[in-house]
């Protein structure tokens, strides 16, 4: 838990606005002995605050990392799929229940369920442990497969993963114990390219069937791509997050 702790800390201080607020309070530091040096700091922090704030920018720069859409004919020499999780929403008094999956996890699991109804034949590999809930992710993500779309496709669960590089390390071994060692992968089109990476890292041969592209919207007003939204902010703060998790997990 203290892992996850000083995990997140540092993800706010690289991450959207606070990477940006970090800047500003900077130059509002030197602003008094050096005023001019100050105030050009404190602009350039206003300026990546505004910029990673636009919807152009957010799509911009998931698209330098989000894959292409996988092609039907891509599943035909696959043995399985596997579904990772994106987060649980703890708050879900109205079903009366402890969790439910979060609007992340629920696009892939929507995703997953799509592709499961057209191959009925692959077994689902579902990852994703507890952090802040009792029921793990994996459990949530079944639960929803069956519940919500129908899915008669045989799963299976991991539900002892923390992080993207657990996922993989975990449920590569649960695959390989199944003799499994190609798969379609479904996650986030942003988390792709990192959670791909760990999966080949550790045996697995994986077809990318990312989901939840970022979508600028308003293409007869242009104009509003380059007003600030909490939403394109959001994104931003999420692909740079898998920039940075890429390079941790994988360059370095």
């Amino acid at each position: 838990m203290i892992t996850i702790l000083l995990h997140r800390l540092l993800q706010s201080f690289l991450l959207p606005p606070l990477n940006s607020l970090i800047i500003i309070l900077l130059g509002a530091f030197f602003f008094k002995p050096q005023k001019r040096i100050g105030k050009i700091i404190i602009l350039l922090g206003c300026f990546s605050l505004y910029i990673q704030s636009t919807p152009y920018f957010a799509y911009q720069l998931n698209r330098v990392i989000a894959p292409a859409t996988i092609k039907p004919s891509s599943l035909k020499h696959v043995q399985a799929i596997v579904l990772l999780g994106g987060g649980v929403n703890n708050n879900a008094n109205e079903y009366s229940v402890n969790a439910i999956s979060s609007p992340d996890t629920f696009v892939r699991i929507r995703y997953a369920a799509y592709l499961a109804k057209k191959n009925p034949d692959l077994p689902i590999f579902v990852s994703g442990g507890a952090i802040d809930t009792k029921d793990s992710e994996a459990s949530l993500m079944k639960k929803a497969l069956i519940d919500e779309f129908d899915v008669e496709n045989q799963i299976y669960l991991e539900p002892d993963s923390k992080t993207t590089s657990e996922n993989a390390k975990y449920t590569s071994r649960l695959l390989q114990q199944y003799g499994i060692s190609r798969v379609v992968l479904v996650t986030s089109a942003s988390h792709m390219q990192r959670a791909k990476a760990l999966f080949e890292k550790s045996g697995i041969n994986v077809i990318a069937a990312p989901t939840g592209f970022y979508s600028l919207g308003y293409s007869s007003l242009p104009v509003l791509w380059f007003i600030p939204s909490a939403l394109a902010l959001s994104t931003t703060s999420a692909v740079l997050h898998e920039i940075y998790g890429y390079l941790y997990d994988i360059v370095l």
